[in-house]
């Protein structure tokens, strides 16, 4: 007979050991680390050893959750660079202003030069162009369903080429940021509003709207 004293056996039985509890800004702090690390060193220098030491992570946590250096830096592009699905503003020429304004952002910020290595290393690295073909992809398709909508609201005629606004926009400011010298870039910033405005109210212009 059991002592009542004794507690019974199920409370007895040893709980069973839970894993390390998951780390809620692991991924933040990861892609933070590794949209550095690209634009610093581009795709021969991205490698988990390095990502893994800027983000203050285990090397092996990266591998469980990304696999691939290309895996991980598709992820860390989607998160990090060119959020262009986010952008709907109602509007035509608020979406492009919006895209254009993301644009010089990202190009005149501390990881600017990922948008040089991005170009560079998809010529050089079928490894990294396969790997972030994918999001480039998608990236056009957004930027154009932003076109697609205006038609479908009235604003442009359906006989418009898509590719060639988006073109315009993002290449009008990718250009305006690449060709000015470093000593007028202080001018350029305090004139970016401006210069946005003109650039999107040109192209929307064109377009009759």
């Amino acid at each position: 007979m059991q002592d009542a004293a004794t507690p019974p056996a199920a409370a007895t039985m040893t709980r069973p050991a839970r894993g390390r509890p998951r780390d809620p800004g692991l991924e933040a702090r990861v892609f933070d680390a590794a949209v550095a690390l690209y634009a610093a060193a581009g795709w021969p220098g991205f490698h988990f050893d390095a990502v893994a030491r800027g983000a203050g992570v285990g090397k092996a946590a990266l591998y469980r959750r990304w696999g691939t250096r290309g895996a991980l830096l598709r992820a860390t592009l989607e998160a990090r660079w060119y959020a262009v699905a986010r952008i709907d503003t109602g509007s035509l020429r608020g979406d492009l202003l919006a895209l254009a304004r993301m644009c010089f952002d990202q190009l005149t910020g501390p990881y600017g030069r990922v948008a040089l290595h991005l170009h560079a290393d998809a010529e050089r690295f079928g490894e990294m162009r396969a790997s972030t073909g994918p999001w480039g992809e998608a990236v056009v398709r957004q930027s154009r369903l932003m076109v697609r909508r205006a038609i479908e609201r009235g604003e442009i005629p359906a006989s418009v080429n898509r590719g060639l606004i988006i073109d315009a926009v993002v290449g009008g400011v990718t250009n305006h940021v690449a060709a000015t010298p470093e000593r007028l870039r202080p001018a350029m910033l305090a004139q970016a509003d401006r210069f946005l405005d003109d650039l999107v109210a040109l192209v929307v212009r064109g377009l009759g709207g």
